[in-house]
């Protein structure tokens, strides 16, 4: 009896001391638990956390787009992204770059669309109407054989330097040419612009001097055909045209209809070895009225010349609607050939240039001769560029288009609060498989999502 009176008294103090045991533990837990919890909300007051999460994610092409959405409460910049494979092997992303260099070029006038998914750059609108340097006959846009007035000999090459035209009169003015196969030109659909560069070369010209011998170098402008464009009224012209007394060349705007009306931009006076050479930059962007650039002897450096001129004859083109081009030689002389040089011609659908499919804070480059020329960062869908300056400057086309799909200034994406952005990363040299992508923000904040590539 005594025996058991013990052991209750043993069993009861055990018990005891390990209530008090207990109880000092979970005193001590709920003491670093407390102190713990208390440390972290001191240590974010003012600074509420921000996290980030991938909705969803796809590819497409060489293009992995994540749809990164900020749980937060502040804005959060995500500037890395990893991919890490099965294997464990970890690839670092860089930012998707959409860019197009078509063998055409791009011109004024164009539209360019950035394909969501694939970033495919496509033109939606042409703003080229003819670029032709004259390396080789081109019948499907030009006629060659109907420009023949007068002539007691008449030739047409195409070389590496461009057009030759040569003629020789039967007596009287004759010309020689080539005229649009269709009507190319309508001014009434404004804007449109026309770069021409137009040579008279000292070929068979006593003493070399072309400025003071009787041909001309022309560019006509008409709704109408005429083996002699000089009857094909109304008609508006850029001309290097000879002048007497004293002799010289002319670089003139002129246009005909009941009369004849001019606007001269520089002349060359007679002198031995001339060969004047004009570089007539014509943009038609109001109702008529045509705003000229003009160099003399070279396309270098600032315009010699530049305004605008209006006129009855030019007023009378713009009314026609569908326009011929004539490239043409026109002279008097009976003795010997002449021969004109056309270097290029070209014809676009005005000074601006647009690109559509963009996200805010897009940045879009135009490149002409591996050097950027002109950058936007987009505000909203597309972004539109005035041409005007480069067109002067560099003349066209502009050589590519490159969109950096990141916002430059951060260097990354930023993104606010509650809202969901598409990021685009490039995944063309990444092997196809399973991998799990992992985005950092700024702030430490991590999401991943799972993937499949496939090529």
């Amino acid at each position: 009896m005594a025996c058991l009176t013990m052991r209750k008294a043993v069993s009861s103090i055990t018990a005891i001391v390990l209530l008090i045991i207990a109880t000092v533990a979970i005193a001590s837990l709920l003491y670093i638990w407390s102190s713990g919890y208390l440390s972290t909300q001191t240590s974010q007051i003012g600074k509420p956390p921000t996290t980030i999460v991938i909705d969803e994610g796809n590819v497409a092409g060489s293009t992995l787009t994540l749809y990164i959405r900020n749980m937060g409460s502040t804005s959060v910049t995500v500037k890395d992204f990893y991919l890490i494979s099965t294997s464990g092997k970890v690839i670092k992303l860089e930012p998707a770059i959409a860019s197009i260099k078509p063998s055409e070029g791009i011109w004024g006038g164009d539209v360019w669309v950035v394909k969501p998914n694939t970033l495919e750059l496509v033109r939606a609108v042409k703003g080229l109407i003819v670029s032709d340097k004259f390396t080789d006959p081109n019948p499907a846009v030009w006629d060659d054989a109907y420009v023949d007035y007068n002539n007691a000999w008449s030739h047409i090459y195409y070389d590496p330097d461009g057009l030759k035209l040569l003629s020789i009169s039967d007596d009287d003015w004759a010309v020689r040419g080539l005229i649009t196969m269709s009507q190319i030109i309508n001014l009434q659909n404004l804007p449109v612009v026309i770069e021409v560069d137009l040579q008279k070369t000292n070929y068979n010209v006593p003493y070399g001097d072309a400025a003071g011998s009787p041909f001309a170098a022309c560019l006509y402008l008409s709704p109408n055909k005429n083996p002699n464009p000089y009857y094909a009224t109304p008609w508006f012209a850029a001309k290097l045209y000879p002048r007497a007394y004293p002799s010289r060349t002319e670089a003139q705007l002129v246009t005909r209809s009941a009369r004849v009306e001019l606007k001269t931009l520089y002349t060359w006076y007679s002198a031995p070895n001339t060969q004047p050479r004009g570089i007539f930059l014509l943009i038609f962007n109001e109702t008529n009225k045509v705003y000229y650039y003009f160099w003399r002897d070279s396309r270098t450096g600032k315009p010699y010349a530049s305004g605008s001129w209006a006129s009855t004859g030019l007023s009378q083109v713009f009314s026609s609607g569908q326009l011929y081009v004539y490239l043409t030689i026109d002279n008097t002389v009976t003795e010997s050939s002449r021969k004109v040089h056309v270097r290029y011609i070209q014809v676009y659908r005005g000074t601006e240039l647009t690109v559509k499919g963009l996200q805010p804070g897009w940045v879009v480059q135009l490149i002409k001769d591996s050097e950027v020329v002109a950058e936007k960062v987009a505000t909203g869908n597309s972004v539109t560029f005035d041409l005007l300056d480069i067109i002067i400057d560099k003349g066209m086309p502009i050589d590519a288009i490159k969109v950096i799909t990141y916002e430059k200034e951060g260097g990354g994406w930023t993104i606010e609060p509650g809202e969901v952005k598409a990021v685009k990363l490039d995944i063309s040299n990444v092997p196809p498989g399973l991998y799990t992508v992992k985005a950092v923000a700024e702030d430490g904040s991590v999401a991943v999502y799972h993937v499949k590539i496939k090529w």
